[in-house]
């Protein structure tokens, strides 16, 4: 029999509700299991990043270690041959020990310039690498030295050696005047003892400054004379003429910048030429060695060689270049990262 219209209606009312409710229920279920979901991949993902930041951290202690070992390392006896000499600076050395030794190492000696008073008597100690020496105190000498024998000839006094960043070069006067770091790594020599060195009687001496970029090109420059002044006058440096591949960053390219005579300015004592200020790249400037990031260098009004420079502080903001500095090195027409960098003296 038929059914009635209105019953029919009803009956599709019914049914349409109860799918509409249905729908509902599984929309509802749907959406609290999706956010589920997400919330678990999520946590999911954030555990699995915190395990990789622990072990990015775990890593870098690591290395951090192992560079602390690589340079320990350096000082390390292996075998000992004493040695008897007489040596002013590297270059004395090397003429020196070339008669007792056929190829003379690099490595750490100990140096005994004229006018100093002390006796000189030193251990020569062989490492497992053959091209690797260190002379060890055995008298109240003068100071020791990191001496390349291997390099253009060999008989370099090293002054200043950046290569990883482990030594602050952020230091006040005194640091600067009586030097700092690791003899083996990263150092600098003391002005004091570098003016002892340079000023002896009846020599001279040449600097050599050696660059190695972010992208490991070489450069250099050169300078066929150097020697420093006393205390007094702030060990004010004093060149000859240039030669190299890097440009002549220490007198730059205009005569403010020229950095050749200025006296040695740190943050505690200002001798950089900037009385009260100096206006440098549309910045009023009171302090090279400020602006610099509290390093040490032959500053006139700041200028563009700082081979000291030390990165930023971390959230630090400026506009200028504070890391190390050679402004005459450049490529299409921007200066080169500089990694690393040795500052090194001969006798002429």
């Amino acid at each position: 029999c038929a059914i009635p219209c209105d019953v029919t209606v009803k009956l599709l009312q019914d049914e349409k509700h109860s799918i509409c409710a249905q729908l509902q229920q599984s929309l509802l279920l749907f959406g609290r299991s999706t956010r589920k979901l997400i919330r678990d991949v999520m946590e999911e993902q954030q555990r699995a990043l915190d395990v990789l930041s622990s072990q990015v951290t775990e890593l870098m202690t690591k290395v951090q270690t192992l560079s602390s070992e690589v340079q320990r390392s350096n000082t390390e006896m292996y075998s000992i041959k004493p040695v008897q000499s007489h040596g002013r600076d590297c270059s004395d050395i090397k003429d020196n020990l070339m008669s007792v030794v056929p190829k003379i190492p690099s490595g750490i000696y100990i140096i005994h310039p004229d006018n100093t008073d002390a006796s000189f008597e030193v251990t020569l100690v062989s490492h497992s690498r053959p091209t690797t020496a260190q002379i060890f105190l055995t008298a109240q000498t003068c100071c020791q030295v990191f001496c390349e024998m291997d390099y253009m000839g060999g008989g370099w006094t090293v002054v200043q050696r950046r290569t990883d960043g482990l030594t602050d070069f952020k230091r006040p006067w005194a640091d600067y005047a009586d030097g700092f770091g690791n003899l083996a790594g990263e150092h600098w020599l003391g002005l004091k003892k570098v003016f002892h060195i340079v000023n002896q009687k009846d020599a001279r001496f040449q600097l050599h400054v050696a660059l190695v970029s972010s992208h490991d090109m070489s450069s250099y420059a050169s300078y066929d004379d150097f020697h420093l002044g006393n205390e007094t006058d702030f060990f004010s440096i004093h060149l000859g003429r240039y030669a190299g591949s890097a440009g002549d960053a220490f007198r730059g390219y205009e005569q403010e910048q020229n950095q050749d005579t200025a006296p040695f300015s740190a943050l505690d004592v200002d001798s950089d030429g900037c009385n009260p200020s100096c206006f440098i790249h549309n910045r009023t400037v009171e302090s090279c060695s400020g602006l610099h990031n509290q390093t040490g260098w032959w500053f006139n009004q700041c200028g563009l060689a700082n081979l000291n420079g030390s990165p930023e502080d971390e959230g630090q903001k400026q506009p200028l270049r504070t890391h190390i500095l050679w402004d005459t090195w450049r490529q299409n027409g921007s200066p080169h990262l500089i990694k690393s960098v040795t500052m090194k003296i001969r006798r002429i």
